[in-house]
């Protein structure tokens, strides 16, 4: 392979990486806990945070911890859809480059 086509074969390589993470961006995910929905996209951004419970409006003490756990549950969820995704594009070759998928 001529150096033409490797850095042909980057630049699709670096187009289909941009193409997956803009997907995992406009990727909407949901859940719920105690009343607390917490919505983020497949890179773990965080999109909205609804609390449909009236008692933990006014209650940061009992609020506090429900959001911290469905924040990292959100994280591990779009990392586990961010692997699969670019496994499912890249065939497996971003764990190779240590880029941790």
């Amino acid at each position: 392979m001529n150096i033409y086509d490797m850095v042909k074969q980057l630049k699709n390589f670096q187009q289909g990486f941009e193409e997956v993470k803009e997907g995992l961006r406009l990727r909407k995910e949901v859940i719920d806990k105690e009343g607390v929905e917490l919505i983020f996209n497949g890179l773990g951004e965080i999109v909205d945070i609804e609390i449909k419970n009236e008692e933990l409006r006014n209650d940061w003490e009992r609020l506090k911890p429900i959001l911290i756990d469905l924040i990292n549950q959100a994280q591990d969820i779009s990392r586990d859809i961010a692997k699969e995704e670019f496994n499912r594009r890249f065939g497996g070759l971003l764990g190779g480059l240590g880029l941790g998928f």
